[in-house]
């Protein structure tokens, strides 16, 4: 779990491994709950994962923030998601607040991945958790997980990344295998998991790790991580 603090405009905290390096950055506002994460991979461009919440007391003047973050970075013409709680109901057009979100995702050309609801009550079933992208051609599939954590049902989407070779000679490369993946199963999969076992927990690093490895052991029942050999690099 991150938190970040700052009393400037902005706070850059980096994190690099040995083949990826993201790069988080939280946008210092008194109208805007937004964190952004630039992600690098070797010898490909980097993409842009933003997640925002929206109250739902908050006035539609507040788009125009949207407006502009969106702008910048297509300005820089970056592959970019926006995802969140943004408090607008998708499955009622007849409303202020979705037609403002709508008009400025549809001036950038963000797609909407999520189609079902992901918030439902004895009384209620709205579609506001979303998640917006710029390449939908990189996305292999995107759902709702009605998981039982919250009044909230977890969405998601898989982005195909795949590693590069990083040396010359014989490489090793691991990979998921979606060959046999069946979203249905997947997401059946997900419910069945003991979720409320992290309700027992107090320390919320032992939650996270905890909700990770759940979840991590049905990706790895339905996308195995495979490892092949790849052939040599030739040299130019």
């Amino acid at each position: 779990m991150f938190y970040f603090k700052s009393h400037n405009p902005f706070q850059v905290t980096q994190v690099k491994t040995q083949r990826m390096q993201a790069q988080q950055v939280y946008l210092n506002s008194k109208l805007l709950e937004i964190l952004s994460v630039e992600i690098h991979k070797p010898n490909a461009k980097p993409f842009v994962v933003t997640s925002w919440y929206r109250p739902p007391n908050s006035l539609v003047d507040l788009f125009s923030n949207i407006d502009s973050l969106l702008g910048r970075l297509d300005s820089e013409n970056i592959e970019h998601y926006l995802m969140g709680d943004m408090n607008c109901d998708l499955l009622s057009s007849d409303n202020i607040y979705v037609r403002a979100l709508l008009n400025v995702t549809d001036v950038y050309g963000l797609k909407q991945l999520i189609d079902e609801p992901t918030r439902i009550t004895p009384s209620t079933s709205t579609l506001i958790d979303l998640i917006f992208t710029t390449h939908q051609d990189n996305i292999l599939c995107s759902g709702v997980s009605h998981v039982g954590i919250s009044d909230h049902s977890l969405v998601y989407a898989y982005r195909k990344i795949s590693i590069p070779p990083v040396s010359k000679g014989i490489n090793l490369i691991s990979y998921r295998q979606f060959k046999h993946f069946n979203r249905t199963n997947f997401r059946n999969d997900i419910l069945a998991q003991p979720w409320d076992d992290i309700k027992e927990l107090y320390n919320p690093n032992d939650m996270w790790t905890k909700w990770k490895d759940l979840f991590s052991s049905v990706c790895d029942k339905h996308a195995p991580v495979k490892t092949k050999r790849t052939p040599p690099t030739k040299s130019p």
